[in-house]
């Protein structure tokens, strides 16, 4: 287990340096030792927010001296994309729904644009803009300049901030902004540490959990707080690759997937699951699609000799779990769009409740029976929707209606941007979420931190300021292939 301890001495000795850095007038190495904290901050979870790292953003962005008296805001958005992501994530429906009628200048980081193909042609059947930043590793302050350009020339009313949570580039630039222009953040990592709590006019969430976390933990008014459900951008027109084995008549397929680190924990409850499920019914093959640690799943493949199934990720995730019976929820962490990719398939996202992480994926989910207390109510629930074909196809219609529309989404984001939705539909109610931060602390080791400073992008500062440990991580991936 990793000491709560361990991490505050290492994030405490990372802002001393930041404050050294800072001294010496070196804001491109304090940038980077801040963006390696929070890192070592989200990987770990001990908390939702910095206030000394939000400081320091703020303090190099007064210094920075990026404002211009010739900055005339007008009804243009800016959507800052962290990400780069082509399917994973949310970019593509934001995306699809502002370009219709708002005038969008759509910026992400140069290297990414040719891994964005759907992405440029919603940019370019709607005559929107695309602009790229370039980056080389730890030149924030260049990167800071380039993206301060792009306001300068484009003059957006409107500041999307969509990316990773150690991200340091526009959040310098928010800092500077977001008293002149509206700065929204779209909260994709609700449940885990990032940076720029302090620099945003309104957070949109997806769900009430990400809403409670923001007001109770990250000090967010309830008033910049909103709400948006997501839905799963679908490519009908693909057809399904086929199972990795060959099925037989009558056989019954249960799916799951995701990244692997989100089935563990919990004293080993997912694959305790797994396990009674495939023991107490001979006729059902389990397949899953995900990257990542698999011991586990060869404990299961070796038990269970050509009924227990692990690929890589499928680009048909769609017809895959059109071609799938059951869909078993990562645990203790669930994947929310892996939720919703199931629901629109047709099929019941079967879930072990750990606790209100798995909350608010899906519309009225506490009323549609897809979430259970304990081990032994999920196992029973499985055995029905794998053993009773009525049964299940009954639920069908009832999944497929539990995510929003398209249409649904797009009028929404448009109240939000027009300021008429104030967030009346949000529980805000307090979750106490200690056991489940805990649970990346059990998962971890010292070791581990060691992998997550020997990340390349913040290799200068951990060079020079933590140099057993970067080195020591570096040797675990380049020789060993660990990774975090």
């Amino acid at each position: 287990m990793l000491e709560k301890s361990e991490v505050i001495k290492l994030v405490d000795r990372m802002k001393q340096a930041i404050q050294n850095e800072l001294c010496r007038e070196k804001y491109d190495m304090a940038l980077d030792l801040i963006s390696n904290a929070a890192f070592v901050l989200y990987c770990t979870n001990i908390y939702y927010r910095d206030e000394e790292l939000e400081k320091y953003l703020q303090e190099i962005s007064s210094k920075l001296n990026l404002l211009d008296n010739e900055f005339h805001k007008t009804d243009k958005i800016l959507f800052f994309d962290g990400f780069g992501l082509n399917e994973r994530g949310l970019a593509q429906i934001y995306l699809k729904a502002l370009c219709k009628n708002r005038k969008v200048i759509y910026v992400t980081f140069h290297d990414c644009i040719d891994s964005i193909p759907d992405i440029k042609n919603i940019l370019i059947e709607s005559n929107s803009k695309l602009i790229t930043i370039k980056r080389k590793t730890g030149k924030y302050l260049d990167q800071i300049r380039q993206l301060n350009k792009i306001l300068l020339q484009e003059n957006p009313g409107l500041f999307l901030f969509y990316s990773e949570p150690d991200d340091v580039v526009a959040t310098t630039i928010m800092y500077t902004y977001h008293t002149r222009i509206k700065c929204y953040q779209i909260n994709l990592t609700d449940h885990a540490f990032w940076l720029g709590s302090g620099c945003i006019n309104k957070c949109i969430e997806f769900r009430d959990y990400g809403a409670s976390v923001s007001l109770n933990y990250r000090g967010i008014d309830k008033g910049n707080i909103v709400k948006l459900p997501f839905y799963p951008i679908i490519h009908e027109e693909l057809t399904f690759q086929g199972y990795p084995f060959e099925k037989k008549q009558n056989q019954k397929v249960f799916f799951s997937g995701g990244s692997l680190y989100k089935t563990f924990g919990d004293e080993n409850r997912y694959y305790k699951m797994l396990d009674d499920i495939l023991n107490q019914n001979d006729n059902v093959v389990f397949w899953y699609a995900g990257y990542g640690d698999d011991s586990e799943l060869r404990k299961l493949i070796a038990k269970y000799p050509n009924r227990v199934f692990h690929t890589g990720e499928r680009t048909d995730l769609f017809q895959v779990l059109q071609h799938c019976d059951l869909y078993l929820s990562t645990y203790p962490m669930c994947g929310g769009l892996m939720f919703q990719y199931a629901a629109k398939a047709g099929i019941v996202p079967l879930t072990l409740r750990y606790d209100e992480m798995t909350d608010g994926i899906l519309i009225h989910q506490n009323d549609i029976h897809v979430q259970f207390a304990t081990v032994e109510e999920v196992i029973e629930e499985a055995n029905k929707l794998l053993n009773d074909d009525q049964y299940r196809n009954a639920r069908t219609d009832v999944m497929k209606k539990s995510v929003i529309t398209e249409e649904q989404f797009e009028n929404k984001l448009n109240r939000i941007l027009d300021n008429s939705d104030n967030g009346e539909d949000i529980n805000f109610e307090y979750i106490d979420t200690t056991n489940f931060r805990n649970e990346y602390l059990l998962k971890r080791d010292s070791h581990y931190l060691d992998l997550v400073v020997a990340n390349a992008k913040h290799y200068r500062s951990c060079i020079r300021y933590m140099p057993l440990r970067f080195l020591k991580g570096a040797y675990a991936k380049l020789i060993k292939h660990e990774s975090v």
